[in-house]
């Protein structure tokens, strides 16, 4: 199983719906969502998720972005109960924070009792032990990310699932990217409890409100693929031939990238990368000469993403 972490930005929402279609069924991919903007953005998407099958982590106690005041804290349970309430649809996630007590993970247990729910422990939090005499008999999933000590939580939580979110895609300057990186192994080659990482995105929260990105230099298309030998997943980093600030416009650098990635399908490796919804909007634009923009691209690369990890599952 593979569980990608989204802070539902909307180019992330926007790649999810595209995506959630081929996420149904015997599903391999569980994305997490940690919301920071305000809940009705999640409607489109929770309901698309519904339609589809699929079934989604959700962050039911945020803190960031939009949630940073006590009452916009209160006020976001209220605001997602109907979809929370669905069994088939949302698995309930604690965020655990360093102030989180072993009262408050009772608590939450206590709230949504008989059904599978989830923790997320993204910076220092209740030590190892003391969640252990919390959680009791029940087992949940737990997530650790880059910044804890995974294997300290895999010791005193025995036979809990505890997967880490690792930092899998290196952030670099657009213009310093390599041709192509590793992503991951083979993502049939991890155990039962499956792997998870940050998508394809820096795993540092977003800013809220967001913007900018205007005035970008080299722009990259990042696009993830399987090696046939290894079956490792790999990322391919097409960029923009011109790479100085401001001039031209990004839309133009873009279909400059995108045309670098259609040379790499076509001819240099014929059908590298799988047809996705994400990967043949990318190719239309560069048919039709549509200039895009930075978010629009990056849902189709995220999009391209978690469709390629689902169908190596």
């Amino acid at each position: 199983m593979y569980f990608p972490y989204f802070y539902t930005k909307q180019s992330e929402r926007d790649a999810l719906i595209d995506v959630a279609p081929h996420l149904g069924g015997l599903q391999r991919v569980f994305p997490i969502l940690e919301p920071y903007t305000p809940p009705n953005d999640l409607t489109k998407l929770l309901d698309t998720f519904l339609a589809a099958g699929v079934r989604t982590h959700l962050v039911v106690n945020p803190t960031r972005g939009a949630f940073q005041t006590l009452s916009a804290q209160a006020a976001f349970p209220t605001a997602t109960a109907p979809y929370v309430a669905q069994l088939s649809l949302v698995i309930p996630t604690m965020h655990v924070f360093t102030g989180t007590t072993a009262s408050d993970v009772s608590g939450f247990l206590a709230a949504y009792p008989n059904r599978e729910v989830a923790f997320v422990v993204l910076g220092a939090g209740l030590p190892p032990k003391d969640f252990a005499t919390a959680l009791g008999s029940r087992v949940p999933r737990v997530f650790i990310s880059p910044g804890v000590n995974v294997t300290d939580y895999r010791t005193g939580l025995a036979g809990v699932p505890v997967v880490a979110l690792e930092s899998r895609f290196t952030t670099v300057t657009n213009a310093l990217y390599p041709s192509e990186s590793p992503f991951c192994l083979d993502p049939k080659s991890y155990s039962p409890d499956g792997f998870g990482d940050f998508t394809i995105l820096n795993p540092k929260p977003p800013r809220y409100p967001s913007g900018g990105g205007n005035g970008a230099g080299a722009v990259a298309v990042h696009m993830t693929f399987q090696d046939p030998t290894s079956n490792e997943l790999r990322v391919q980093h097409f960029l923009s031939d011109d790479r100085i600030a401001g001039a031209p416009p990004v839309g133009v650098k873009l279909l400059q990238a995108i045309a670098h990635l259609d040379a790499e399908q076509a001819k240099t490796t014929p059908g590298r990368f799988l047809a996705s919804p994400g990967f043949n909007t990318l190719h239309q634009f560069g048919v039709d000469g549509h200039e895009t923009n930075l978010g629009k691209s990056k849902q189709q690369q995220l999009s391209h993403h978690v469709f390629t990890v689902a169908k190596t599952l």
